[in-house]
């Protein structure tokens, strides 16, 4: 059975290829059996955007390398390149979870956000709710705006919340998650001003998620800033709480 390729993994490709198509084209390279090892050596140093991350840089290789070697099995290039080009060395930083103080200054920057009467800087308080729970309960960003707590069930001590998760293996069955809520953040999000009819933290329609989940990025970003908290994003929240988790001994 073949795999399907995501959306984002198929736009990743398109643009990467694009990149080598555009490189090639000024070597006067114009079919795709005019490859060679060389002129893809030399794609990886001059066929990137001086300011590209090297991190970026071999996520594109990786997808050139990938179509290369889907290529040579197909009969399209006569010569296995792929397996000539040595890979992109890059180095990924470490990221860390927020401390404790971190968070907090960053739950009251969200509470004093400003600046239009639109989404979610029209109701700080609900969008400091919405980072309250990806900071208590691990939730994607995409899944937290989602939040439908019509759907939570109270358990012995807390409430249980089950969904569908956004990110999920294209070629597998889908598999549901469970996160769980305190009644504090429970009856807090029930009780407070809901940016739309339906939903707490969505204000648009759910097949614009990725649309609201980088309003949620860009706002972190802003409120970082203001507050001196560095590298602030969403899934650093969900760092936080796995660190957190661990920490208090959850296997």
């Amino acid at each position: 059975k073949q795999a399907k390729v995501g959306k984002k993994a198929h736009d990743q490709t398109k643009l990467a290829l694009g990149r080598l198509k555009t490189y090639a084209l000024k070597k006067n390279k114009v079919f795709i059996r005019e490859l060679n090892a060389d002129l893809i050596e030399d794609f990886k140093t001059y066929g990137f955007p001086k300011k590209m991350a090297d991190t970026s840089k071999a996520t594109n290789l990786s997808k050139v390398m990938a179509f290369l070697r889907t290529a040579y099995s197909r009969g399209w290039i006569l010569e296995a390149l792929a397996e000539k080009i040595e890979t992109f060395a890059a180095v990924y930083e470490q990221k860390q979870p927020f401390t404790e103080d971190e968070v907090k200054l960053i739950l009251d920057g969200a509470s004093n956000l400003k600046g239009g009467t639109h989404a979610y800087a029209s109701k700080p308080e609900t969008f400091r709710l919405l980072l309250d729970l990806m900071n208590e309960t691990g939730m994607r960003s995409g899944d937290a705006i989602r939040y439908d707590p019509r759907k939570c069930i109270k358990s012995k001590l807390l409430w249980k919340y089950t969904f569908q998760p956004q990110k999920q293996r294209l070629e597998n069955k889908k598999k549901a998650a469970k996160i769980f809520l305190t009644e504090r953040l429970k009856t807090a999000i029930d009780e407070c001003d809901w940016i739309s009819r339906e939903l707490p933290f969505a204000y648009r329609p759910i097949k614009d998620t990725t649309y609201m989940q980088n309003e949620v990025y860009e706002r972190m970003q802003s409120i970082g800033t203001k507050v001196g908290v560095d590298d602030c994003r969403p899934h650093r929240l969900r760092d936080s709480f796995a660190v957190r988790s661990l920490v208090n001994g959850m296997p």
